[in-house]
């Protein structure tokens, strides 16, 4: 398979999930739970991995609401897709952590069917508490990412935007030689 040809099947592959994509989004915004809390969060997002084929890890890493999925082969590089769905005390989801679970399960999914033929693997980890909890911390001394060779995810804004400077974002140009 060649790129070409994986990016078709990625794209409809989203086109496909978008309802169910929505959904998500739509019922974790309606039930916003707090860091650590997120069952209803943890059950949607891994009930609709399940239900699409792929075998889900539930309370991953010593966690009850994190989560891990892994499809694809040893072969190449492992990429992890993060999903994020914790609330803010008092506001709910004015972070949009239930598009960022929404967009992370979408991402992963259409990704997971070109995986094998690509070669390498995508990990999608449900990364529970990252309002002040730590989630990705406590997930990282337990090992999810030991073998993950690049993590990515999205962050909604409330406008279009070329770059996003967060406290946890750094740029390196590295200039190789020899």
């Amino acid at each position: 398979m060649d790129v070409v040809e994986a990016k078709e099947i990625v794209r409809a592959e989203i086109d496909r999930l978008t309802p169910t994509l929505l959904e998500v989004s739509h019922s974790i915004h309606a039930n916003p739970e707090l860091n650590f809390e997120e069952h209803h969060a943890h059950d949607t997002l891994t009930g609709v991995l399940e239900d699409q084929g792929l075998a889900v890890e539930r309370g991953a890493y010593d966690m009850a609401t994190a989560f891990e999925s892994r499809v694809g082969t040893d072969d190449g590089p492992t990429v992890a897709v993060l999903c994020e769905y914790d609330a803010l005390p008092g506001i709910g989801h004015a972070c949009g952590h239930n598009i960022i679970g929404a967009a992370g399960l979408g991402a992963g999914l259409a990704v997971a069917k070109v995986a094998k033929a690509l070669g390498g693997r995508i990990a999608i980890l449900g990364t529970p508490a990252e309002e002040g909890g730590g989630g990705k911390e406590f997930m990282i001394r337990r090992g999810a990412f030991d073998d993950i060779d690049l993590a990515m995810m999205v962050h909604p804004a409330d406008r279009d935007l070329r770059t996003m400077h967060t406290i946890a974002i750094q740029q390196l140009d590295v200039r190789y030689t020899g």
